[in-house]
């Protein structure tokens, strides 16, 4: 069995596939693409993380593949329906990184709400300007949660802690199963002081926070999005960030990597690199996850598919 490891995995993760097969690893090809369409005609099991796309054009010359393992939570670099129609089993490590994104999560707040990142650029230009650096506290203040899965309340139950008062919008989760206030959308925009955001991509929640809704965020609310690009209308939120109408952390884009333009570069949003599951125990979690995962669909446990 050929198992082509298509993105960087950690050894140990290396080591647990290769009880399974033999390993093919092309994640540090210096012609990745050329190798991809080489090596997955006849592999049975592809590795991926973030960083490859499985389009249709591909999947169509994987004659021999049986597993797409995702190390990690989002599939939207896989098409669906063309490994679906070809009766490829699709899973992922959707548990693996909740931890650190809820982490990375709180840290982006408080660097928003601190002022953190620009006082930081401020005093290694050689700058003392204490004064242009007013933060807010968070004890007393709403954070509104759009979605409330597992990450959304890891990040619930330590804003608890700092004193903030807790509401979520979420369609799909009963309020009497949760200490935390339902809301609609618009009651939480109109009156959070924090907003962070914890959706899938879907058509549903594309562009969710447009124009209009990103409008009704009272001045000075902070914005926080680890979910997904595309969820938030950017050119909006930069435009009321630029006015220090809304304060915002960023780890996801439209685009990935982003335009670093000149709108982007002076912005006071916070912004990292798509961050969320980058710490070594989520890396490790989710490779071990993704292999068990695999070992369970070949002994006849398809729990873990997707796309079933």
């Amino acid at each position: 069995m050929k198992i082509l490891i298509c993105d960087k995995l950690e050894e140990e993760v290396v080591d647990k596939f290769s009880e399974i097969g033999e390993i093919a690893d092309i994640s540090i090809s210096k012609e990745k693409n050329k190798d991809l369409l080489s090596n997955i005609v006849d592999s049975e099991i592809a590795v991926i993380r973030s960083g490859t796309k499985l389009n249709k054009e591909i999947l169509q010359k994987a004659s021999n593949l049986k597993i797409i393992a995702r190390c990690g939570v989002g599939i939207d670099n896989i098409d669906i329906e063309e490994a679906s129609e070809n009766n490829i089993y699709i899973t992922n490590s959707p548990n693996a990184n909740i931890i650190s994104v809820a982490e990375l999560t709180i840290g982006l707040i408080i660097s928003a709400a601190r002022k953190i990142h620009t006082s930081n650029n401020s005093l290694k230009a050689k700058n003392w300007d204490r004064s242009s650096f007013l933060g807010t506290e968070l004890y007393g203040k709403q954070l509104g949660l759009i979605g409330f899965g597992k990450a959304a309340r890891e990040v619930s139950k330590r804003m608890l802690a700092f004193g903030m008062n807790v509401v979520f919008f979420d369609p799909y989760v009963v309020e009497s199963d949760v200490q935390e206030k339902k809301v609609d959308l618009d009651e939480l925009l109109m009156t959070s002081d924090v907003i962070s955001i914890h959706v899938v991509k879907t058509g549903e929640t594309l562009n969710l926070l447009n124009n209009e809704k990103l409008n009704l965020i009272k001045s000075g609310g902070i914005v926080v999005n680890t979910s997904r690009g595309g969820i938030v209308d950017e050119e909006t939120l930069f435009q009321l960030s630029k006015e220090d109408i809304l304060f915002a952390g960023l780890d996801v884009y439209n685009e990935e990597p982003p335009n670093i333009d000149d709108k982007f570069s002076n912005s006071n949003i916070v912004t990292t690199p798509h961050l969320g599951a980058s710490t070594k125990e989520a890396q490790l979690r989710a490779g071990f996850e993704t292999v068990q995962n695999v070992k369970d669909i070949l002994n006849g446990d398809l729990s873990s598919v997707i796309n079933i």
